[in-house]
C-alpha cells in the first residue's frame, strides 16, 4: 500500500483541538489498522508543532511496524507554509503522498473565537496592565487582524509545496466526515468530545465585560478574576457580544478575502445572513 501523510494544518478556531483530541483518543484503535497519529509532545494534543525540524529518520519511524497512513496536526502551521519546506523534499524523494488538510469558519466567526483566545491566553497581563488587548478595542484588534490575514496566499504556498493531491479544503463542521473519509472509514471511532476539552471560546459578550472592568480603576482585581472564571462556565449559553452588527460589519472588512477563496478555490466561507438556516 502506497505511504500517505495526512497534514492537516489549521486554521486556529476551526475545530483543530476537536480534530486532534480525537485523533489522540482513537490512537490505538487507529494503530490497528495502519494508521499512525503520532503521539503529542507536552500538554498541546496537535503533533506537528516542530514540523520545520523533521528529518528522512523521523519520517521512517513515523511510518514503523506496518503503518500505511501517517496524521499530523498543527493549526499555527495554517501562515507557515516555509515549515513544510523539509516535509516537502523528503516525501518528494521517498514517494510518500502528502494529502492537506485546511478547514475554515466564516472569518466573523474567526475573530470572535480569537478575540477570546487572546483574552484566555493573556488574561494575567491584561489584567496586571490594566490594558486589555493592549488597549485595542474590539474594532481596532479586529482590524489588525483582518490586514495581516491572507488566507488564499498561505494555501496557495502550502498547495505548491504538495502538489501532488488537491488541497482539501472544508468547514470546520464537516470535520468527521472529511476526516473519516480521507482515513478511509476505519473502525471503532470515537468521535465524541468532552466539550471542555475542545479548547471551546468564551462568550463575546462576557470578554466585553471583563475588559471594560479591567479599564475601571474601581474594580477589584480578585472580582474581574472570578468574572474571568464564571466565564468558562457560559461558552455555551447565548452570546449577545455576536450582534447582527458585528457580524455585518466583519463580513464586510473580509469580503476581499472571501472574494478570494472563491475564486481560487470555489469554497464560500462567507457567514450566512440574518434568517438563514
Amino acid at each position: 500500500m502506497t505511504q500517505k501523510i495526512i497534514l492537516h494544518i489549521g486554521s486556529p478556531k476551526c475545530g483543530s483541538t476537536y480534530l486532534q483530541r480525537v485523533m489522540v483518543q482513537n490512537s490505538e484503535t487507529l494503530l490497528q489498522q495502519g494508521i499512525h497519529y503520532p503521539a503529542p509532545t507536552g500538554s498541546h494534543p496537535g503533533n506537528a508543532a516542530n514540523l520545520a525540524e523533521i528529518t528522512q529518520a523521523d519520517v521512517d519511524a513515523m511510518f514503523a511496524n506496518g503503518a500505511h497512513t501517517v496524521v499530523l496536526s498543527h493549526e499555527d502551521l495554517y501562515s507557515l507554509s516555509k515549515r513544510g519546506i523539509a516535509l516537502a523534499g523528503i516525501t518528494a524523494k521517498t514517494g510518500i503522498a502528502v494529502q492537506l488538510l485546511v478547514f475554515l469558519r466564516p472569518f466573523s466567526d474567526f475573530v470572535f473565537g480569537d478575540y477570546s483566545q487572546f483574552m484566555k491566553q493573556f488574561f494575567d497581563t491584561f489584567l496586571a496592565e490594566r490594558k486589555p488587548y493592549g488597549g485595542r478595542d474590539f474594532e481596532t484588534f479586529a482590524k489588525r487582524r483582518i490586514d495581516t490575514m491572507k488566507p488564499a496566499v498561505y494555501l496557495t504556498n502550502w498547495g505548491k509545496l504538495f502538489p501532488g493531491l488537491p488541497l482539501i479544503l472544508d468547514s470546520h463542521r464537516n470535520i468527521q466526515p472529511v476526516l473519516d473519509t480521507v482515513l478511509g472509514q476505519p473502525e471503532g471511532m470515537i468521535w465524541e468530545v468532552p466539550h471542555h476539552e475542545t479548547n471551546p471560546s468564551l462568550r463575546m459578550q462576557d470578554c466585553d465585560v471583563i475588559a471594560a472592568a479591567m479599564r475601571d480603576p474601581g474594580c477589584a482585581d480578585e472580582d474581574i478574576r472570578q468574572m474571568f472564571l464564571s466565564a468558562f462556565h457560559q461558552t455555551q449559553e447565548p452570546d449577545m457580544g455576536r450582534s447582527p452588527e458585528r457580524i455585518a460589519w466583519l463580513e464586510e472588512q473580509f469580503r476581499p478575502h472571501n472574494e478570494a477563496l472563491l475564486a481560487q478555490f470555489g469554497f464560500d466561507n462567507r457567514a450566512p445572513v440574518c434568517g438563514d438556516a
